[in-house]
């Protein structure tokens, strides 16, 4: 099996899944409960917090842990924008769904919804953004690196941006970015950041919603009043502190793993510039993790199926909504092509993969024109 998804999701990380069963036998107690037993488990879980915020150096944030990185995404948009019944909200036009969606829905609520362009790399444009900023935007929604075709957004200078209106909110999607790319900002400077993971080597079923301790979200869910109330119901201890266990591993090596990556990227797309029937759609300067292209005059879904017929496994675009069938709108917005939108395959890498597996891919890409 040559596996090229793990943008999508990664495999579990041995040490990782060791936490997590070893927690899940041994404090299974409520985190709520008074007695001992549950005191134990609460002691387990406030621990794996104060971690995660000095793995990251967030000390003046709260932490919610959630299902995923949509449902923090949901959460954090909502919980700052219906706080205002009026207000000015900007996202990019190549958001991840569970940000793009949200804005569709709160633009279709009334409130002022900016889309931002971006350019031939997919990087936003900063002038556009400092021109629509004004006293009456509530929040920013930039996403740090792009899962489709992994443009780098310049968040530093985005956050300094914001510097210039207290009022409005930044809101970071990290999905793609923590632990592969080592950022040129600090995570501290965000106000509500978002991370999934699955994406980094732990477990499915936890993400988490990270915000500054002097934001008062609004409630979308109603009950206990455990993780301020953002996401009430019983803690899962052993998520938490599996994830915890897979941050405070792979941050370190974010530098380490980005920069094998980095030539595994760039021996990938010498292969891929041999095959004429290709185009690229991922910048040179965009994270080596993911590699986006289009086929000439072959549908994308066409192509997966026939690599999975070898064995290998491919994706054409976000797993959340890879199945709606529609054209890529990340690769359409970059193109204002139908046609690449249509006929596009998503590649993503790892430190796990190897020079022979992408020796392989092209072997069977070459052959792949005749489908």
């Amino acid at each position: 099996m040559l596996y090229f998804d793990y943008t999508a999701t990664t495999p579990i990380d041995d040490e990782v899944l060791e936490t997590f069963v070893n927690v899940e036998k041994n404090f299974f107690a409520n985190s709520s409960s008074l007695h001992k037993l549950g005191q134990r488990s609460n002691y387990l879980f406030e621990k794996a917090i104060e971690e995660i915020k000095t793995v990251l150096e967030m000390k003046d944030h709260n932490i919610v842990f959630t299902a995923n990185a949509t449902e923090a995404n949901n959460l954090a948009i909502y919980g700052i924008v219906l706080k205002s019944s009026r207000g000015k909200i900007i996202t990019t036009k190549i958001e991840h769904p569970s940000v793009y969606e949200v804005y569709k829905d709160l633009e279709r609520k009334g409130y002022e919804t900016v889309f931002l362009d971006i350019d031939k790399e997919g990087i936003i444009n900063l002038k556009q953004l400092e021109n629509i900023m004004d006293k009456d935007t509530i929040l920013v929604s930039i996403m740090w690196v792009n899962n489709i075709i992994g443009s780098i957004q310049p968040i530093k200078k985005v956050i300094e941006i914001l510097k210039k209106y207290p009022r409005a909110k930044l809101h970071v999607d990290c999905v793609q970015g923590l632990g592969k790319i080592v950022p040129d900002f600090a995570f501290e400077d965000i106000d509500l950041l978002t991370l999934s993971g699955h994406k980094i080597y732990c477990p499915k079923g936890v993400g988490a919603l990270i915000y500054r301790k002097q934001i008062e979200l609004e409630k979308r869910l109603y009950g206990s009043l455990s993780q301020y109330g953002v996401k009430p119901g019983t803690i899962s201890i052993s998520l938490a502190t599996a994830l915890c266990k897979g941050l405070k591993k792979y941050i370190p090596l974010t530098k380490k793993h980005y920069l094998q990556v980095k030539q595994l990227n760039q021996y990938l797309r010498e292969g891929l510039l041999k095959l004429d029937y290709l185009i690229l759609n991922s910048g040179e300067n965009a994270s080596p993790y993911v590699l986006s292209l289009s086929l000439k005059g072959i549908n994308g879904e066409t192509l997966v199926h026939f690599l999975e017929s070898q064995d290998v496994y491919v994706s054409t675009g976000s797993a959340c909504s890879s199945k709606l069938k529609k054209p890529e709108r990340t690769v359409y917005c970059l193109t204002n092509s139908l046609e690449r939108a249509n006929s596009t395959i998503r590649i993503s890498l790892s430190h796990l993969t190897t020079l022979l597996e992408i020796d392989r891919l092209l072997e069977i890409l070459e052959k792949a024109k005749n489908v």
